[in-house]
């Protein structure tokens, strides 16, 4: 193949994932829960008062009712950390100085997260520092839709003491791992993988009350409490 062969054929592949990027946005509402690709995020930051960073991300992918891609990685945010936040997460500047920057960092990532759905705990944070990450190297902002798993759980699972993540944890008797490992709790992966098994087991009750598309689950995420209670007795 000569080479305006092959610039036409690498133009056409990139025509056919623009093509099919666009359709999966436009009917996202109706695709399936189990056949949309979701990312469960967390973040840890430096904790700073002003001009605080991310310095820990972790994104797993859940598709079919399994996790099926997990990455993990600490972010050199150019500064130090702060005190609290070393004392919550173990993490501490020694770690961070051998870490990649943003921009070995986000680009790639996002350019995975920008076909899919954005799940966290407590999700408004989460998605805060992530949007702020993509304006301060000049990144399009992800325009994905975001799920938050404590409002999820709000309309799912009912008398419970709260809905931080370790209440819901107990919930689904899911551990943290063992205070030393990377996995443990306030650590970005630890916190990501019990949100995202979580997160599975809130589909599969929203399933027992008949939701079965995305926007089914969208909707049920912001329907009043009350009113998601009711769908139970139907």
């Amino acid at each position: 193949m000569n080479r305006s062969g092959k610039i036409a054929e690498l133009r056409g592949l990139i025509e056919a994932k623009i093509a099919r990027d666009r359709m999966f946005s436009e009917h996202l509402d109706q695709i399936p829960i189990d056949e949309v690709p979701f990312w469960v995020v967390d973040v840890e930051t430096t904790g700073d008062r002003d001009n605080d960073r991310i310095v820990e991300i972790a994104a797993i992918k859940v598709k079919e009712g399994e996790m099926q891609r997990v990455i993990n990685t600490l972010v050199n945010p150019g500064r130090p950390i702060s005190s609290f936040a070393r004392n919550l997460t173990g993490i501490n500047d020694r770690m961070l100085s051998g870490a990649p920057g943003p921009r070995e960092v986000y680009p790639w990532l996002f350019s995975l997260l920008k076909n899919g759905v954005f799940v966290a705990h407590r999700a408004s944070f989460d998605r805060c520092y992530v949007d702020m990450e993509s304006r301060m190297l000049g990144l399009s902002e992800l325009s994905i839709p975001t799920l938050c798993t404590v409002r999820l759980s709000k309309r799912l699972v009912y008398d419970l003491r709260g809905y931080s993540l370790d209440h819901i944890a107990a919930y689904f008797d899911l551990e943290f791992g063992i205070s030393s490992s990377p996995s443990s709790r306030h650590r970005a992966l630890g916190d990501a993988w019990v949100c995202a098994r979580a997160f599975i087991s809130l589909l599969e009750l929203a399933k027992k009350i008949g939701i079965r598309s995305f926007g089914e689950i969208r909707e049920l995420e912001s329907m009043p409490i009350r009113k998601a209670k009711n769908l139970w007795r139907v």
